[in-house]
């Protein structure tokens, strides 16, 4: 019995998951719990897909994640904006430590800024103060920074980040189905409001399993894989390093997992609603490992 076939009595159980599809050398296996739309939304995968765009216009020489925010978005600053703004580096944000306080988010999922009059998310977000030193200061999670990291592949592609991703990531690895939320202004959201098949989701982790290669299309970087799935037991650009480095996951509300084994060149990928993953790390996880 594979490791698949002992996670689906656990997932059953639960009454909470649409579907899960684990991907191995050997093939894909794809179980349909719940009736649910063809495409789920990825909430929070999507920081470490949109952190993606970054690795594969670095790989091109056109970004550094180094660079300075400012160098790509600097027009855009507001008039008396934080001038600590001109320290934040494209790495700060994608690790959640811009310096930002816990009211700088945007979350498209439970705010309307059409009524609070912040349609323009960019102005917002670099409106908001720097009150920690950047790069140094506490880790902040907020959605808010993986639109700014959206906004700059815009800015050095001319093209929305979800189109970039889609030329570069989506249709090489044939993704069906999807679509991205957008700004009132049409900019992708980047931290969140990505859909996807649960089988496209599991080709993205079985993507970053063999290295940034899929059916022999180069997506991304080893070196880039590594750098982003950050230092163990830690995050990094959008994913979560496990404690002993031999397996990461990037992870969405409401149990959106993307679970990503490189030792076994194995993934798996979960969409569902609330999902306690307490009995799968126990029986489950060592399996793929």
């Amino acid at each position: 019995m594979t490791a698949f076939d002992q996670l689906i009595p656990i997932l059953e159980k639960q009454n909470r998951i649409y579907c899960a599809v684990e991907i191995t050398p050997e093939g894909a296996r794809e179980k349909v719990f719940l009736p649910s739309a063809g495409a789920h939304n990825c909430y929070s995968i999507s920081k470490s897909v949109t952190g993606c765009g970054i690795g594969i216009l670095e790989e091109e020489g056109l970004v550094k994640d180094t660079d300075l925010v400012v160098k790509y978005l600097g027009e855009y600053l507001p008039e008396g904006y934080d001038k600590r703004w001109e320290q934040v580096t494209i790495r700060d944000v994608m690790l959640h430590k811009t310096g930002y306080g816990d009211d700088a988010n945007i979350d498209i999922d439970t705010m309307s800024f059409w009524k609070q009059g912040r349609s323009d998310f960019l102005k917002h977000a670099l409106s908001q103060p720097i009150i920690h030193e950047p790069g140094k200061g506490p880790f902040i999670y907020t959605d808010t920074n993986y639109y700014i990291i959206g906004r700059i592949i815009e800015k050095i592609t001319g093209k929305t980040a979800a189109a970039f991703l889609h030329e570069r990531m989506f249709n090489p690895m044939q993704f069906r189905g999807h679509a991205w939320g957008v700004c009132p202004q049409g900019h992708t959201i980047g931290g969140s409001g990505l859909f996807l098949r649960t089988m496209d989701l599991a080709r993205y982790a079985y993507m970053l399993a063999c290295g940034g290669e899929y059916e022999g299309k180069r997506i991304l970087t080893p070196e880039w894989i590594e750098k982003a799935r950050g230092e163990k037991g830690g995050y990094g650009y959008g994913f979560h390093n496990s404690a002993d480095g031999k397996w990461f996951a990037t992870y969405g509300m409401y149990c959106q997992c993307g679970f990503v084994f490189p030792s076994t060149r194995s993934a798996l990928a979960i969409h569902g609603h609330d999902f306690d993953r307490e009995e799968f790390n126990e029986k489950i996880l060592p399996q793929y490992l």
